[in-house]
């Protein structure tokens, strides 16, 4: 079979794109011969538009008919229709440029139908908006709240797509305190109730970045749902036992929340490694705000969470096994058990000796690294600092012993003839 190459530009395609929309307006429409039909006359608007390089006005008449594209087309025509429009807003005038990609976007986040391919040309679209930094803040915070909305499998391809990039963007951006909570949050909200370890730290860390910026105010709405949501997901995490939410103000509102304050009062004692203060706050209601989470789940986070904290403030010394035993609440048989899963998670290392009932303990991840813990870092520091300062003071008062040289003569050189 020949292969014939034919030349086009961007302007045939964005005419091929306004032909296709209006070969959908004619579906089920009688055929007459008038000519002024719903589709022609949309496409001949177009077509003007395009000829005249008004791509802004062309775009908005594109975007009226998004939702049909995504209902009669099949995927990858839906899909090469969404990338040539996209790629006309990349050819409007640097001017209307946001207002372009802000109308396309509205279109795109109307349904939730075929959601996860809208999300796909929305991220396109931030994309495209490469030297617009207001643009694309403006689609990445509408492209957030479209995955946040959606199914599970539409926010992991967002998460994918954003992970590790937030506080990159607010420095690039230059934003502000406001602008910077308002991204964070955003962020956030499409990654609370991730099932996978790395978003959940995400989610954990950027609401912690939004919470601890200057002029947060405690109580408002977004706030409080953020920080509750952020320990809610601590609780359902069974690979997260470290979390430093607790100090930041709008966190510590939460404790006299009508609805949130029981689960506040259930984090704090499974943070503190209280298995005893966590079977007791583990109510109906701070289950139910945690998202129906079970009793023993919990006992068992907390557990865990005892065994940290003991290891923790045991340096790299030793813990005896009846403390852990007393500290876990468990019978003694299931200590080394616990320790054994400790190690295979990788929070802890160390070595049990069965016969003088010791855990020595050569590293542990603290639960909770707060100004307490900094403290003692920072001590530890100073004291290593003095120690070496010691030393380099003492070998340098060492004179090293006088040099003697031995003189060896050298052999004459002889010439034979």
């Amino acid at each position: 079979m020949p292969l014939q190459l034919v030349e086009t530009s961007d302007e045939d395609s964005f005419v091929s794109v306004a032909q296709h929309v209006s070969e959908l307006l004619n579906e089920g429409q009688t055929r007459t011969a008038l000519a002024d039909t719903p589709a022609t006359l949309f496409l001949n608007d177009c077509v003007n538009l395009i000829q005249e390089q008004r791509y802004q006005e062309y775009v908005t008449r594109i975007s009226s008919q998004v939702d049909s594209i995504y209902t009669k087309m099949p995927e990858k025509e839906a899909e090469c229709c969404l990338s040539i429009v996209i790629h006309a807003v990349g050819r409007v005038p640097e001017v209307g440029q946001q207002a372009a990609a802000t109308t396309l976007a509205s279109a795109l986040c109307k349904s939730d139908d075929r959601a996860e391919e809208r999300l796909t040309a929305l991220l396109s679209l931030y994309g495209i908006l490469s030297s617009q930094p207001a643009a694309q803040l403006a689609i990445l915070l509408t492209t957030a709240g479209y995955a946040a909305r959606n199914s599970a499998k539409c926010r992991a391809t967002f998460c994918t797509a954003v992970r590790g990039k937030a506080q990159r963007w607010v420095a690039l951006w230059k934003l502000g305190p406001a602008e910077s909570r308002q991204l964070y949050l955003a962020l956030a909200a499409a990654m609370r109730g991730a099932s996978d370890r790395p978003t959940t730290r995400e989610h954990l860390a950027l609401v912690g970045l939004a919470l601890a910026l200057p002029g947060t105010p405690e109580r408002a709405p977004e706030v409080t749902e953020a920080a509750a949501g952020a320990l809610a997901d601590y609780l359902r995490s069974s690979s997260i036992y470290t979390l430093d939410l607790l100090p930041l103000p709008a966190v510590a509102a939460l404790a006299d929340h009508p609805r949130y304050g029981p689960m506040h009062k259930l984090v704090t004692a499974v943070l503190a490694g209280d298995v005893a203060a966590a079977r007791g706050a583990s109510i109906p209601a701070a289950l139910e705000a945690a998202g129906g989470l079970t009793p023993e789940a919990v006992l068992s986070k907390a557990r865990m969470t005892a065994l940290l904290a003991a290891c923790s403030r045991a340096g790299q010394g030793e813990v005896p096994l009846g403390d852990l035993k007393v500290a876990l609440d468990v019978a003694e048989d299931q200590v080394q058990s616990w320790i054994v899963r400790a190690i295979g998670a990788k929070l802890i290392e160390g070595r049990v000796d069965s016969v003088r009932g010791t855990f020595s303990v050569a590293r542990s991840t603290h639960p909770c690294f707060g100004q307490q813990q900094w403290s003692k870092l920072a001590t530890q520091l100073a004291s290593l600092k003095e120690t070496v300062a010691a030393a380099v003071s003492t070998m340098s008062q060492i004179r090293p012993p006088p040099h003697v040289g031995v003189r060896s003569a050298a052999p004459a050189a002889t010439t034979r003839v």
